[in-house]
């Protein structure tokens, strides 16, 4: 008797939701994978949309629903999305607007990732991809076809750190009543709302600037009410949902976003001055530089900062970018970006790595540049870093 007592509180004691006159400062994790109904009727009522509710993590969590909330506020948006990865979010973004015989027009300067999905994955299924130069607006026009239905691009390209003049885009995309997507995860909706200059859809990955602190993989998409609802039956169907912890997380990192792309923008800026003037340095890749590309476009599609990635390529190649990493004793290499420290990747081999070598020489990916994420941190002992180990590249 006394086991089955035990058994019994253990099962079924402390699983109600407390309630009381004050609630807790910060949102709970609601690690639960599925949630109780009191009747049949209140379950056909949540499924069927007629009652607020949850049924099972997959299909939406609370944790869920509060960081699209504040994903759909931050972009603009009527609604918003969260994926388990960035990646998750982009593939179903695409999947939900297009089918076989429609066209793509995308950017060729692009996130390996997306750049390999739409190459390969896209193609393989039956849709046209065409990659042009988006910041030539009439190879855009040319491209467009009486079956394009996606223009897609980044908002600041990686690596080359491009600036898409996102109006003029979108006049375009307008014109063939495509829907323009655009990836805001370098800029962040800090210093960029993409849907008030046009964007129907807006991506991101949230494990880089949003999050901010290296502990969370996940994605999002926001728009219009009626696309993310026919996103969000995809997702469920895939299973490219976030977990609860993840979405808390991101949650807590969102909370300083403004003040951390703040910093990285001002560190960024100071690195890229720096840079510029050494003697090993070929070229400085950072739209803050007045003598670069995009400047004019970023002082206009872009607020309160250019961002906190650059890149640049070192004199020497594969071998002398090399012995820059080696030489490095703050800065780490590492194959993502967005922490809250300053760090450093080659994107030869990690974030372009599925390219081949022809394709990153047309994107303008050579082997000696090094992209550079510019943490939070005082500047002055990052300058020092770079500066000791562009120094041991001259002394060898």
């Amino acid at each position: 008797m006394k086991d089955r007592q035990a058994g019994m509180d253990a099962v079924h004691s402390g699983d109600r939701v407390l309630e009381g006159v004050s609630r807790p400062k910060v949102p709970p994790i609601y690690a639960s994978s599925v949630f109780s109904f009191d009747s049949l009727s209140d379950l056909d009522s949540v499924f069927d949309h007629e009652k607020p509710g949850y049924i099972y993590a997959r299909m939406g969590h609370p944790n869920a629903s509060l960081l699209e909330e504040t994903m759909s506020a931050l972009e603009g948006t009527d609604s918003a999305l969260v994926f388990s990865s960035g990646m998750a979010a982009i593939t179903t973004a695409f999947l939900t607007a297009l089918r076989p015989g429609d066209q793509v027009i995308a950017d060729r300067v692009l996130y390996g990732g997306s750049f390999s999905f739409l190459d390969g994955f896209l193609r393989d299924w039956g849709v046209s991809v065409e990659l042009v130069d988006t910041l030539d607006h009439d190879q855009v026009r040319e491209a467009l076809c009486p079956k394009t239905r996606v223009i897609y691009l980044e908002t600041i390209s990686n690596p080359l750190m491009g600036v898409a003049d996102l109006p003029v885009l979108a006049e375009i995309a307008a014109s063939a009543g495509a829907m323009l997507f655009v990836d805001n995860t370098f800029a962040s909706p800090a210093i960029c709302r993409p849907s008030s200059m046009g964007a129907h859809v807006v991506i991101h990955s949230l494990t880089k600037y949003i999050n901010g602190h290296s502990d969370v993989t996940g994605g999002a998409l926001a728009g219009s009410g009626e696309f993310v609802a026919e996103a969000s039956r995809l997702r469920s169907m895939m299973g490219g949902s976030m977990s609860p912890f993840d979405a808390w997380l991101v949650q807590r990192g969102i909370r300083t976003l403004h003040l951390r792309m703040a910093a990285h923008s001002a560190n960024a800026l100071q690195i890229a001055r720096t840079l510029e003037r050494h003697p090993l340095v070929e070229r400085v890749e950072y739209p803050g530089l007045e003598r670069h590309p995009s400047y004019g476009t970023a002082r206009k599609v872009l607020e309160g900062g250019f961002g906190g990635m650059l890149s640049f390529e070192i004199r020497g190649g594969e071998r002398a970018a090399a012995r820059f990493v080696d030489g490095l004793r703050l800065v780490e290499l590492v194959p993502s970006l967005a922490s809250i420290s300053t760090t450093i990747s080659h994107p030869a081999k990690t974030s372009h790595r599925s390219l081949s070598e022809v394709q990153r020489r047309e994107s303008g990916i050579s082997d000696g540049l090094i992209r550079l994420s510019a943490g939070i941190e005082p500047v002055e002992a990052v300058l020092e870093d770079l500066l000791q180990a562009l120094d041991g590249i001259s002394g060898e």
